[in-house]
């Protein structure tokens, strides 16, 4: 049996207006309604006014959403210290650092934007502590100014990290070893969980900062699709073959409005690890949608502008309109292709009843110190 995403609650937190479901029903739910929820978010996007170019293609590259606006100011960097292997001196911060007897020193030329993909539909609003829906997409894009090149450290939502957990009344309780995708369910829906997410990566990354964060759910995934004619990909798993014919391993699918959401987003839940498949889907459908866009903003960058409109209520981040025009003019100045697209190495990973993810330190630790640092 197909599920969006597949999450339950560890004992004892409560959730209200749970988004896990079954998705043989919700699918055709969604069918029933299509048309006229379509017909309403297109209208509104006429109605307003447009975005910046990157705005779009940063949160074409998360896969779950479209348009940015101002909801938070930019994260302080200087509380964070680096936390890694015991090879590692930890006493001067993330800044400075020496691994296996290598002294490092951080790259100040990188950005780094954590984009997550909330399981929920409709607008992005505040709700009670613990009853935020999850991240199913949690990908951290690296923009390397001094190496000239962008890469997407995807993170699978059932890592095992720490997480901070609220109380239903919105205070800071404690911080417990969690699935990564409850960081988000722990906040209030909005900044909180957005936050909860950066210090929860921050803290699998070592203490790495994120500078910047944009959420954004499913709603926009047929707008974004169609704004490249539907990206075309190779189905690269069985998944979901039972229930949509033409996702059969190997086959080219240019995907529509039937099946974008069902492609990106789905998990089977009665399979251990289900997490996984998806995970191959995501990066497949990532690598297409690049190469379709940047061939778009190539031929005709300022028409391809002018189709892009603000629909700030399904997205959150903390990116500020005067950081739009520096981060479109690094993105369009970098390279990135298949081999700078990473997961994580697992070195442990237990099943039911939830699918846990345990990184292997040593193998992320040697990716950070490629990906965030130079030798001194």
């Amino acid at each position: 049996m197909i599920h969006f995403s597949g999450f339950c609650l560890p004992e004892g937190i409560e959730m209200e207006n749970s988004t896990k479901r079954n998705h043989r029903h919700h699918h055709h739910h969604r069918h029933h309604h299509r048309h006229g929820k379509l017909y309403r978010i297109r209208r509104w996007f006429r109605q307003n006014k447009l975005l910046t170019l990157f705005t779009l293609a940063l949160v074409f590259v998360v896969l779950s959403g479209v348009g940015l606006l101002i909801h938070t100011s930019i994260m302080n960097q200087s509380k964070y210290h680096v936390t890694v292997t015991s090879s590692t001196d930890v006493d001067t911060g993330y800044r400075n650092i020496t691994y296996n007897g290598q002294e490092y020193q951080y790259n100040n030329l990188i950005t780094t934007i954590l984009l997550i993909g909330v399981d929920s539909e409709g607008t992005l609003e505040k709700t009670a502590y613990t009853s935020a829906p999850q991240a199913y997409s949690i990908n951290l894009m690296i923009l390397d100014k001094k190496n000239s090149k962008m890469t997407i450290m995807a993170l699978n939502c059932d890592t095992m990290t720490e997480v901070r957990r609220y109380t239903r009344e919105g205070t800071l309780q404690d911080t417990y070893t969690e699935q990564l995708g409850y960081a988000y369910t722990y906040g209030d829906g909005i900044e909180v969980s957005c936050e909860n997410m950066v210090y929860s990566v921050e803290t699998l990354l070592g203490d790495i900062p994120v500078d910047e964060y944009i959420a954004t759910n499913v709603s926009t995934l047929s707008f974004i699709n169609s704004l490249v004619n539907g990206v075309t990909v190779e189905v690269p798993n069985d998944d979901l073959a039972e229930d949509y014919e033409e996702f059969q391993e190997g086959s080219v699918v240019t995907l529509d409005d039937s099946n974008i959401e069902a492609f990106l987003c789905t998990r089977d839940t009665d399979e251990e690890f289900g997490n996984l498949g998806r995970m191959e889907r995501e990066r497949t459908f990532m690598l297409s949608f690049v190469d379709q866009f940047m061939d778009c903003v190539s031929d005709d960058l300022y028409g391809t502008w002018a189709e892009i409109e603000k629909v700030d209520e399904y997205v959150l981040t903390s990116i500020t309109k005067n950081k739009y025009l520096t981060l479109a003019d690094l993105f369009l100045s970098i390279d990135f292709d298949e081999c700078e697209y990473y997961t994580p190495e697992d070195e442990d990973y237990l099943g039911s009843p939830d699918d846990e993810f345990y990184v292997d330190e040593e193998a992320l630790q040697e990716k950070i110190i490629e990906l965030f640092y130079l030798p001194a």
